[in-house]
């Protein structure tokens, strides 16, 4: 079994599935997208429950997440409410920059939506060669577990807790996919080599579980648009 190529992000996925259900009481800046700015890598951006300080660490977000949309009504001063994937949460602002690349995913993605209203979910496919790569092969994705909410899991450089620390998966993130064969015992732990958010690196197994909802939706999507 070959690595495949995930088509759209899980950040992505599940951006736009909340900006289809966005409330109009509840309004997300729905036509640009953002990044996580000044923050170094391997570094975290905190976001909390309430526009404070001193409030609750509610997710930290990795130095280069993507896939950041503001919610235009709330903002507190230098506190921006933002959205990244279902999960929400304050700010500060000046920690984020505009994602070109992602923005204009979403201006494609809409018009590919209002073009093809039977067939949306399969907005995304590039084109029939990767559409033939892809049908090849069951996706099977896992979920971060054992992880203190508010911490994250650290990807290293190689399978070793000694390596260096090159990004962070957040405590409840979903969507991580393994290579095959790329396994090996350390000590007592098992390290596996990942990817993650389009950042490859490896992590301790026991931090790991299939995650079937996840798994099943993409080759549910998989299977209805390789046709």
């Amino acid at each position: 079994m070959k690595f495949t190529k995930i088509l759209l992000t899980t950040s992505s996925l599940l951006l736009l599935s909340t900006l289809n259900n966005a409330s109009a009481n509840n309004v997300i800046e729905a036509s640009r997208a953002f990044k996580v700015a000044n923050v170094k890598m391997a570094n975290v951006l905190n976001v909390r429950q309430k526009p404070s300080m001193n409030s609750r660490v509610i997710l930290q977000l990795p130095a280069d997440a993507r896939w950041i949309v503001k919610r235009t009504s709330e903002k507190q001063g230098a506190w921006q409410k933002v959205v990244w994937g279902v999960k929400e949460g304050w700010v500060y602002n000046s920690y984020l920059g505009e994602d070109p690349k992602a923005t204009q995913f979403l201006t494609e993605h809409r018009q590919c939506v209002k073009n093809n209203p039977r067939n949306s979910m399969c907005c995304g496919f590039k084109g029939p060669s990767e559409r033939r790569n892809s049908a090849q092969h069951e996706i099977r994705t896992f979920m971060v577990v054992n992880v203190p909410r508010g911490q994250s899991l650290n990807v290293r450089a190689s399978g070793s807790a000694s390596s260096k620390k090159i990004a962070n998966i957040p405590h409840n993130a979903v969507g991580v996919v393994k290579f095959p064969g790329k396994q090996l015992k350390n000590g007592r732990a098992t390290w596996q080599k990942i990817r993650w958010n389009g950042r490859d690196g490896w992590v301790n197994t026991s931090y790991l579980k299939y995650d079937p909802i996840i798994s099943d939706y993409r080759n549910i999507v998989q299977q209805s648009c390789s046709k």
